[in-house]
């Protein structure tokens, strides 16, 4: 349903309690909205008016009134081209997504390798006509086709890697390596704001440390930030956040340690959130990012090793259905001597009543574990768990229960930490639709406010609160959102706090099979203004696209050293 947004240039948020996203404390306050800026703040009651045209008052008594939320790690890039209206973002609150994580960007996309970009990015989302080649390209036609919400992008590493030589498992040649660069260095001028590794997926697993210091070097001369899905997760978390700590000293630029909350088998959050305060002591400018979920929901395939990810369906299947090979595989996952990415310790370590089938052609296996249906085989649980890709054509999405609570909340806590989605803007699944939805999309924000602040509370709200505003937008240099003060942008959510909810994810505490499955967008969330424009209004989508692509330092300042001169005033 779509709300009427207001045909008024100028609203107030009237009698609000405002939180100014700095962790400052709540104040009343009244709150005005003039284009697509924060006008004044005036003390609750006694903002003016008078004016013209007079603006509209929204009566925000006994509700929240705070920066709109920034998500500094999503997997939106091609879903915001397929699904604009961002919806499952904006009854969230959420804002502004910066895509281009864990190594995969939309771009750069090299002609003679499109079906290697496809293989990165269809266990994703169904993936859109891609009509573009370079990152200037892609920035202009997300532009060009409008967006409810800001979009800001890096460049991925693996995109870089495809590009120069594909999914080839091996160093890159000196040729290569300057074809990334280059194509690293033309992205950064053309809008990205730093370069991102995924180093637990082809082709990004395949890369060197002296690699990746190469291409952040570049980083470097465009004021760019380095972002990181580290090397192992588990067991060898330490030594993967040590390299990304490393990187980041050798070039001199900012670092982001992605979705860090230790996963099943690795050592506790206090030992890799030492590393960070460690450099930071040192002068190294890096922080974190986590989601509040304990699960995540990919295909099943995701979690066998590293190799197996850049083989097409029919080559998988033609491994995992030949004994030696599958034998080969299941050496491989026990001996685990390039770690996957977090959730695949569930597999190494055999604990198969933490994963739940939550997508298959075959009905009653819905909700079930691997585990469960192992016994019902009188079979191995791995080898189920294989003949279960072989089945359904690795079509099989499982949740993964595989991150600890009490270490998710440590990493929940720490100051350096900000709030992320490891989502993606979704639209809500239609009847038969049998594509994976991850709560995470739907639910992150409203779940974090809901059972992290209201009901459970591990945080202040206003420190949940700077957490997904000030700090992601200070993190990527988006110096004029995630506060609300006079001439910032008018990113601006305006909730219930009483009735926030996620309908994406089990009420507290967790009990699977999920209850909310297909999941329903968020509630309590009643306005959300992007640019000034009202994108939600009394609790329904406007279809209002004011999103803005945000472009950056590389962009900016070649943009500035491009202008002609001004010419100096007489006076």
């Amino acid at each position: 349903m779509s709300a009427r947004a207001p045909a008024e240039g100028r609203v107030i948020l009237a009698n609000c309690r405002l939180i100014d996203g700095a962790g400052n404390p709540w104040v009343a306050a009244d709150l005005l909205i003039e284009g697509d800026r924060v006008a004044a703040i005036a003390a609750a009651g006694t903002m003016s008016r008078r004016g013209r045209p007079a603006p509209l008052v929204v009566d925000a008594a006994g509700r929240y009134v705070t920066p709109g939320f920034v998500d500094p790690h999503t997997h939106s890039d091609l879903t915001v081209v397929t699904c604009p209206g961002a919806e499952s973002a904006v009854y969230q609150g959420v804002t502004t997504h910066v895509v281009g994580n864990c190594g995969m960007s939309a771009a750069p996309v090299d002609e003679h390798r499109l079906a290697d970009f496809v293989t990165m990015w269809e266990s994703y989302w169904q993936i859109p006509p891609v009509t573009w080649r370079t990152f200037g390209d892609y920035l202009a036609t997300v532009e060009a086709d409008g967006c409810a919400i800001n979009v800001a992008a890096l460049v991925g590493h693996g995109a870089l890697r495809i590009a120069a030589m594909g999914f080839d498992a091996r160093p890159a040649s000196a040729r290569e390596l300057a074809t990334m660069k280059r194509l690293l260095a033309a992205s950064m001028r053309q809008g990205a704001f730093g370069l991102s590794s995924g180093l637990v997926y082809p082709p990004g697993c395949y890369s060197s440390t002296e690699e990746l210091i190469e291409l952040v070097r570049v980083v470097k001369a465009y004021d760019g930030i380095y972002t990181t899905h580290v090397r192992g997760e588990r067991e060898t978390i330490i030594a993967a956040v040590s390299e990304a700590v490393f990187i980041g000293r050798e070039c001199g630029v900012p670092v982001e340690v992605s979705h860090n909350a230790p996963k099943w088998g690795g050592p506790p959050a206090a030992e890799s959130l030492a590393v960070i305060e460690q450099a930071r002591a040192h002068g190294l400018d890096v922080t974190l990012d986590n989601d509040t979920h304990t699960e995540l929901a990919p295909r099943l395939s995701r979690a066998l090793p590293q190799p197996l990810h850049s083989l097409s369906v029919d080559d998988l299947v033609a491994v995992l259905v030949d004994p030696e090979r599958r034998a080969e595989v299941r050496r491989e996952i026990a001996a685990d001597d390039r770690p996957g990415p977090g959730y695949s310790g569930l597999l190494k370590h055999g604990r198969f009543e933490r994963i739940f089938v939550l997508h298959s052609s075959d009905r009653s296996l819905l909700g079930a574990t691997v585990a469960d249906i192992a016994a019902g085989r009188g079979c191995d649980p791995l080898d189920t768990y294989l003949d279960l890709i072989v089945e359904e054509r690795d079509t099989v999405v499982a949740i993964f229960d595989y991150i600890d609570e009490a270490e998710l909340q440590a990493v929940l806590r720490h100051p350096l930490c900000m709030i992320s989605s490891d989502g993606l803007v979704q639209p809500l699944p239609r009847p038969g639709d049998d594509a994976s939805y991850w709560p995470c999309s739907f639910g992150e924000y409203t779940g974090l406010l809901e059972r992290f602040v209201r009901d459970r509370p591990l945080l202040r709200l206003e420190e949940a609160v700077r957490k997904m505003t000030s700090l992601p937008a200070q993190r990527f240099g988006l110096w004029d959102r995630g506060v609300l003060r006079p001439g910032a942008r008018a990113d601006v959510v305006v909730f219930d706090l009483e009735r926030v909810r996620d309908r994406a994810t089990n009420p507290w505490p967790h009990s699977y099979p999920f209850e909310n499955i297909p999941p329903r967008y968020a509630e309590g969330i009643d306005y959300v203004f992007v640019n000034g424009e009202a994108v939600m209004w009394e609790g329904a989508h406007t279809g209002v696209r004011s999103g803005r692509v945000l472009r950056g330092p590389g962009w900016r300042n070649s943009a500035v050293l491009s202008a002609p001169p001004v010419a100096r005033s007489s006076e």
